[in-house]
């Protein structure tokens, strides 16, 4: 199999309603498609994301990947292609422009070819994952969040990760309370911070969501990426609650927070390559895995394929409304598509429809 040929996409998504954190808060996702095709008829799609600001025009992005991407993607097979995209090269990480959308189309490929789902490529043998619903949440009213919780009950979620890190610990509060109210006491409870606090604050937060009945599965990014020793303290004191970190850090990064006993339960997404292997270093240490939002929620494939893997997020994002068919969730779950490949089909009335040149 030969790729011959490609084609680009670019679309603007409005998000249905706004999504932000304790630092952020984002009203569009701009997103990059990239079909590979071959010689044999089959094609492979890839996608990535940017938060909030546009990405380079079309035209701009076809002239960049023909001259950093294209004639390396000319020989090979997708197999070894997929291998070396993300190969460290002259010193930098990294495989070229686009690295992560070509990279899901190579494998997407690769399993088209051999007539399997991803996740069995990939070496797994179960399609189902534990999902918690993430609300992304602090630009909601109450009642918009009640809606949201409403929705996730609705499908079968047991678990949620809910934003915290107000400046107002009440209004923390309020929102755990919300929480139990519509999800039940039996709720398992994350929290997610953004890096709002220090290891003091953490502390205190913690402690306090304890004494007001909240029992926390995981407390999630309390303080800045790269403190290790306040991540190794915040492991060692806080016995009843696990810390979750490591998404916003590099393999380096992440290789070091295992290093230091800084890390409860590593949080990783991103390529397939680098997410692997991080997996696998984090399974050295003994140390479990979640996998954070990913494009068309297509990490279900990386998740079913990792056993260390705990939960995988979701946040019903619009990108969902490109996907003929897309993932599914029900009663807790998230189910791996059975189609050979990623299993994700393009809607192209609705890529017509977001696309933006």
């Amino acid at each position: 199999m030969k790729i011959t040929n490609y084609t680009l996409h670019r679309l603007h998504l409005p998000l249905r309603e706004p999504i932000g954190d304790s630092q952020v808060r984002f009203a569009d996702h701009w997103m990059t498609i990239i079909e590979l095709h071959t010689d044999m008829g089959h094609s492979g799609v890839g996608f990535q994301i940017q938060q909030g600001m546009p990405v380079s025009s079309l035209a701009d992005m076809k002239t960049q990947f023909e001259y950093d991407v294209w004639p390396s993607l000319l020989s090979g097979s997708p197999i070894g292609l997929a291998q070396r995209i993300t190969r460290p090269r002259g010193g930098n990480v990294g495989g070229g422009y686009l690295t992560l959308s070509v990279e899901t189309a190579l494998w997407d490929l690769i399993g088209k070819q051999q007539q399997l789902p991803l996740y069995q490529v990939l070496g797994g043998d179960n399609p189902c994952v534990p999902a918690y619903g993430s609300t992304l949440d602090f630009p909601l009213t109450d009642s918009e969040f009640r809606a949201k919780l409403e929705q996730f009950r609705k499908q079968g979620f047991r678990a949620i990760k809910t934003k915290v890190g107000h400046a107002d610990i009440a209004w923390d509060l309020c929102r755990l309370g919300i929480v139990k109210e519509v999800m039940g006491d039996d709720v398992c409870l994350m929290v997610d911070a953004n890096e709002a606090w220090s290891v003091k604050e953490t502390l205190i937060r913690m402690h306090t969501y304890c004494d007001a009945g909240h029992e926390i599965f995981w407390i999630e990014d309390p303080i800045t990426r790269d403190d290790y020793e306040g991540y190794a303290r915040l492991c060692s004191q806080l016995t009843n609650t696990r810390v979750n970190t490591g998404e916003y850090l590099g393999f380096s990064g992440k290789r070091r927070l295992l290093e230091h006993n800084a890390v409860d339960v590593l949080n990783v997404h991103g390529s397939i390559s680098t997410t692997r292997s991080a997996a696998w270093l984090a399974a050295d240490y003994g140390v479990p895995l979640s996998l954070g939002n990913t494009v068309l929620e297509l990490g279900v494939h990386l998740a079913a394929s990792l056993p260390e893997c705990l939960f995988l997020e979701y946040s019903d994002l619009v990108w969902n409304e490109i996907a003929i068919e897309p993932v599914r969730f029900a009663d807790g779950y998230a189910y791996a598509p059975d189609r050979p490949g990623h299993g994700i089909e393009l809607d192209r009335d609705k890529i017509d429809y977001y696309s933006s040149p």
